[in-house]
């Protein structure tokens, strides 16, 4: 898998994670709702993609939710920084392929 692969997909993963954590905010306060995780897994050649949505372990308040704000944005941070990474990552990739198309022409 070529470096614009591999940051497509940790940017789609990173947009995934956040949509979780969205969705688990949004609920934070719904009777009995489990807060939700989302699991990745390698690609052979690179990357990552989505293997999974599993509910949160921890212990649901009576009649409350489990979500937690503090662990729901820790995760949308680094998820966030996941993402700028990624896009970094495709811009230098772009920026390179630039140079090489400059020097042939």
């Amino acid at each position: 898998m070529d470096a614009v692969s591999v940051s497509l997909a940790g940017m789609n993963a990173a947009t995934l994670g956040v949509a979780v954590v969205a969705n688990n905010v949004a609920n934070a306060n719904s009777k009995d709702y489990k807060a939700k995780r989302v699991d990745f897994q390698e690609v052979s050649g690179g990357g990552v993609k989505p293997s999974g949505l599993h509910e949160s372990d921890e212990t649901v308040l009576a009649g409350g939710s489990n979500v937690d704000l503090t662990t729901e944005f820790t995760s949308l941070l680094a998820f966030a920084d996941s993402y700028k990474i990624n896009a970094k990552v495709l811009e230098l990739q772009k920026e390179r392929l630039g140079t090489v198309l400059d020097m042939k022409a």
